[in-house]
């Protein structure tokens, strides 16, 4: 032996020793669990019952929805199918696409075993086998009640005739017109219960499904043969069937104990039941207990052994350091670095490999900051161009359409005019691909917010018919409204949005009809309380769309017909906004026949409103009776002189300044009944000299101020808003909207107090 050992022993076995007591408190710690453990041995017995009756439910519950999922899944299947042509419009003795197109359900869906369709008389056109071969469905109490209430159907649960297994039947009409035009039916299999089954894992369990007279529908496992007869006569299936739901214990039909749960399906008017043996739950709760208090013995031995082991080492030191060091980095110090020198060997591994992670995480972190940084650098210049364009283009479209506008106002030959007015047209070509560009990527980037005004659909769609009309006209077209009673009154929504909708189809429809007609239709469906659903229509008599193309015509850039002009953006902003809007849009078309564009919105019916000013003041001005005193800050001259001339043909005095800092002398000089003030010009902008007008003490300061830009987007609004000014008018700049927003701020418009603030803003911004 050798020497100093007994000494070691002695000191380490002591009544002193760490070790020792450390022994007799996990000894103490688990003599209680194993007291415990026999002591309770018969509530583990019921919990182990009570779970087997939980587990028991649980499946009842989750077979019955199984069900209902299936049902809804069939429905679903046979909702698409009637959207399928081959399907939809099968008929007899033309069969090959319809068995083409069911054949391969069984296999995409291996919860049917068959689908089928059948003309409104009960004969069987094709199923997933082949055509119907002169079977007729007529009979069948299921095929018989979808015909009369016209609506998807369950049958009961049925034995198939090809297969031998227990389904259910789901029938969908096909309904054209409000008549029944095809019916179209899938089985569903039933043999998943098998699938409960090995959930139990238990032999003995069963699986039950009655219909509501107690005969046996399925049964697994059914060694005595049960399928197919009653057992209405035991006591178990006599309380399923009185009871609606529950779960009890009680003898079965083969003698054993068993805990029954069971659940009604109304859906197909059957009993679902699921029966757990509580002989084999017993012997396991006694064999689960005796493994138990064995491994609970082992368990304390090998504790005893590892507390031994491990008293010398410092795990707990390192632990309390690595969770420290997994707490910092949760709290965001990622980087955080853990210094193992002094470690045992696997704590060392554990740190090194927490070091890795947390320098992994540092520079994941550091990418993801740098492509956050890019993505919102990228979403800038993409703002900062768009901005650019939309402003680089107004301004020059602004002296195009203007000049043109007061150029066609004045005495022209006849070829002048026409020369004039295509002058015009491109310009107003133009600015609408810039709106559409904006709108779309507005749409794209989710910044599009819509309001919630009441208005007339009735009034809308007659003012957009009124707007096309004289085109359709010159083209020999005739135009139709027609607009439902249902669909007359008020409802909420967005006003503008809608109209941007209606017009870019009429417009498309009068672009694309030589001859013919165009009608606009107007309808709603559903009762007074909640929101109705409007459908509005379009059709013409115009070219058409061939099947190939109708696809792709709501994508961004597509064109059917390039020499007729357009963007090929209108149809995906039309899209984009009436999915914004909650609704639906859609074609049909035939190739030289003619074109039917419809959308549907859910829309809540409204009261009208104190005052109706839908139609904006600007669409009609009336000359003011008093001309007003203009200060005009522009930079450029084209738009100076196209400004004067407008404002001076309406009976104003106008004194142009070519920047800010003139604006501003010039407002203190002389007495202005108002401002137009251009946004970006030399020496001083606009927003500045705004706010050093405002800036003034008495009446200069609250002098109306009206934006003059070509900056549109919400953002470049807001601005003008925040330095002060009272309206926004955008560039190109409209002759009547012009003249009626100077007619408002030199009449009732007019400040009344120094810091009344920003009141309104004429145009709607692109945000």
């Amino acid at each position: 032996m050798p020497a100093g050992l007994p000494s070691r022993l002695i000191r380490a076995t002591g009544l002193r020793s760490l070790r020792l007591r450390l022994m007799v408190v996990v000894l103490t710690s688990l003599a209680l669990p194993l007291a415990g453990a026999l002591y309770f041995f018969n509530q583990q017995l019921d919990q182990r019952l009570s779970s087997a009756r939980e587990l028991a439910r649980h499946l009842t519950e989750d077979g019955v929805e199984r069900q209902r999922d299936l049902i809804g899944e069939a429905r679903n299947l046979l909702s698409v199918l009637a959207l399928v042509p081959a399907v939809r419009d099968a008929a007899h003795g033309n069969t090959d696409a319809c068995v083409a197109t069911l054949a391969p359900m069984p296999r995409q869906h291996r919860w049917t075993t068959g689908v089928w369709v059948a003309d409104p008389n009960g004969l069987l056109i094709c199923d997933t086998t082949g055509p119907g071969s002169g079977i007729s469905l007529r009979e069948r109490e299921y095929f018989q009640r979808a015909l009369d209430t016209r609506s998807f159907v369950l049958s009961e649960v049925v034995i198939g005739k090809r297969s031998g297994k227990p389904l259910i039947l789901a029938v969908q009409p096909v309904l054209v017109q409000g008549e029944v035009e095809r019916l179209l039916g899938v089985a569903i299999d039933l043999a998943w219960l098998t699938d409960l089954v090995k959930v139990t894992k238990q032999d003995d369990a069963r699986i039950l499904v009655l219909d509501r007279h107690g005969v046996v529908i399925a049964r697994h496992p059914d060694p005595e043969g049960w399928v197919g007869r009653s057992m209405a006569d035991f006591p178990h299936i006599r309380r399923m069937l009185a009871e609606g739901n529950g779960a009890f214990e009680g003898e079965s039909a083969d003698g054993l104990n068993r805990i029954w749960a069971f659940r009604h399906s109304p859906e197909t008017s059957t009993v679902f039941a699921v029966g757990m043996p509580t002989g084999p739950i017993v012997a396991d709760a006694q064999r689960d207990l005796l493994r138990g208090l064995v491994l609970l013995g082992i368990a304390g031995l090998l504790s005893v052994a590892a507390l031994w082991s491990l008293l010398h080492a410092s795990v707990l030191r390192w632990m309390r350091v690595l969770s420290q060091a997994a707490t910092r980095i949760g709290a965001g110090d990622v980087g955080t670095v853990v210094e193992s020198r002094g470690a045992p060997d696997e704590i060392r591994l554990v740190a090194n490999a927490f070091n890795d992670m947390s320098g992994r995480l540092k520079r994941r972190e550091q990418e993801l900051r740098a492509a956050m940084e890019e993505a919102r650098a990228g979403s800038r210049a993409k703002e900062d161009f768009l901005a650019t364009m939309s402003h680089e283009i107004r301004t020059p479209m602004n002296g195009v359409i203007g000049f043109a506008d007061m150029l066609l106002e004045t005495p022209l030959t006849a070829e002048q005019r026409r020369y004039a007015s295509q002058v015009r047209e491109a310009g107003r070509s133009l600015l609408t691909v810039i709106n559409d560009v904006l709108d779309l990527s507005k749409l794209e980037a989710g910044k599009l917010d819509l309001v919630c005004v009441p208005f007339r659909l009735d009034d809308l769609a007659d003012r957009c018919q009124a707007i096309v009309r004289l085109t359709a006209e010159q083209k020999g077209l005739e135009m139709h409204t027609s607009v439902s009673a249902a669909a007359r009154g008020y409802v909420m929504g967005d006003p503008d949005r809608v109209r941007q909708i209606l017009l870019n189809l009429l417009g498309n429809a009068v672009k694309f009809t030589d001859t013919g007609s165009v009608r606009l239709t107007v309808k709603a469906m559903g009762d007074g309380a909640g929101p109705r659903r409007y459908t509005f229509t379009v059709s013409d008599t115009g070219i058409g769309v061939p099947e190939d193309r109708q696809r792709e015509l709501f994508q961004r850039f597509s064109q059917l017909d390039r020499g007729r002009g357009g963007t090929g953006l209108g149809l995906a902003i039309c899209r984009r906004l009436v999915e914004l809007m909650g609704g639906e849009i859609g074609v049909e078309s035939q190739p030289g026949v003619g074109s039917t564009f419809w959308f549907s919105l859910p829309l809540q019916p409204a009261s009208a409103p104190e005052r109706d000013d839908q139609d904006g003041g600007a669409l009609s001005h009336q000359p003011s009776s008093r001309g007003a005193r203009i200060l005009l800050a522009e930079d450029l001259a084209m738009n100076r002189d196209l400004v004067i001339a407008m404002l001076t043909r309406a009976g104003h005095h106008v004194d142009a300044v070519p920047d800010g800092a003139a604006a501003v002398t010039a407002v203190q000089e002389r007495v202005y009944d108002l401002v137009l003030m251009d946004v970006q010009m030399p020496v001083m902008d606009g927003l500045e000299a705004t706010r050093r007008i405002r800036a003034l003490p008495g009446a200069p300061g609250r002098i109306p101020i009206l934006a003059l830009s070509a900056g549109v987007l919400a953002v470049e609004v807001e601005r003008c808003r925040q330095a002060g000014m009272d309206d926004h008018l955008a560039k190109p700049l409209e002759k009547n909207k012009l003249l009626a927003a100077v007619d408002h701020w030199n009449g009732d418009g007019r400040r009344t107090g120094i810091n009344a603030g920003p009141t309104r803003l004429a145009d709607t911004p692109v945000e």
